[in-house]
């Protein structure tokens, strides 16, 4: 029993030592594209493709490649491209592409669009290799650079501005407005707190998608209790200070006949053309 044992013991150290383990590579090369002397021009159709040299792991494994970008060649801020390839030829859509360089920019909510460029310029790119649950694997390529032409594809949360006596009844003042949730972007239910006066409430609002034109009846970019310019409705909250109803694409206004001062939230659903005006908790 003990002969046997001392072998069966012999047998498994052997197994275990002849394991094959992960080497750690030494070199990993991101190729110039053939096109990095033209201008990449980015869109929804049109991104970039990159070919890298698989690292030596000592072993067949499936390498995962994440692409880096920055505006500096020693990578101070860099964003990560979100898809990861398994692939050695990489293929980056556009809009990733052009997420990532609107982030670099500090073009990352409707309040900092003014520091977005769509200049075509100077971006520097490296790509991280990694075996996923092996860290010490990770390795990153050398660092080339691209000129490309960005757009704007952050997915920011939509709005709705409420044009009424409260906002002046001025078409271009964007002071005032409705927002989706940053965890609901593009689902098309706005919601916002606004300061609001009897006066205010009384003397009526409507919204509008965009800014700078009053539209025409029946027709985006306004949203309103009636389809024309002065069909209005006069509603009142009810006894908990809520008042809900439908709306359609047009310019008659809501005008509140009871409302005491103080904050509305309002809640407007395009998907269901729903709207609820009600005392802010």
């Amino acid at each position: 029993m003990a002969l046997a044992v001392f072998i069966g013991t012999c047998f498994t150290s052997c197994k275990q030592d002849t394991q094959p383990r992960l080497e750690k590579p030494t070199e990993f090369v991101l190729n110039v594209p053939p096109m990095a002397e033209q201008t990449y021009i980015l869109s929804p159709e049109h991104g970039v493709d990159l070919t890298v040299s698989q690292p030596d792991y000592g072993m067949g494994v499936v390498t995962s490649y994440q692409t880096q970008i920055s505006f500096t060649e020693d990578f101070a801020r860099y964003e990560s491209i979100e898809a990861v390839s398994n692939q050695a030829k990489i293929n980056i859509a556009g809009e990733m592409m052009a997420q990532a360089m609107c982030k670099l920019m500090g073009y990352v909510s409707n309040d900092t669009e003014d520091m977005y460029s769509s200049e075509a310029r100077d971006v520097y790119v490296r790509v991280r290799a990694y075996i996923p649950n092996a860290s010490y694997s990770e390795i990153t390529s050398n660092v080339i650079k691209l000129m490309i032409q960005p757009y704007k594809a952050v997915k920011l949360p939509g709005r709705l501005y409420v044009i009424g006596d409260v906002s002046g009844w001025d078409i271009n003042n964007g002071a005032v407005y409705l927002e989706e949730p940053a965890n609901a972007v593009g689902g098309k239910v706005y919601i916002g707190v606004v300061p609001m006066t009897a006066a205010q409430a009384a003397g009526g609002f409507r919204f509008y998608e965009t800014l700078g034109n009053w539209g025409d009846n029946g027709a985006l970019p306004s949203i309103g209790a009636n389809a024309d310019d002065g069909d209005n409705l006069s509603c009142a909250v009810d006894e908990n200070g809520v008042y809900s109803g439908s709306c359609v694409t047009g310019k008659g206004n809501w005008n509140i006949t009871n409302w005491q001062d103080g904050d509305m939230k309002m809640t407007v659903d395009l998907n269901s053309m729903k709207v609820i005006f009600e005392k802010a908790s």
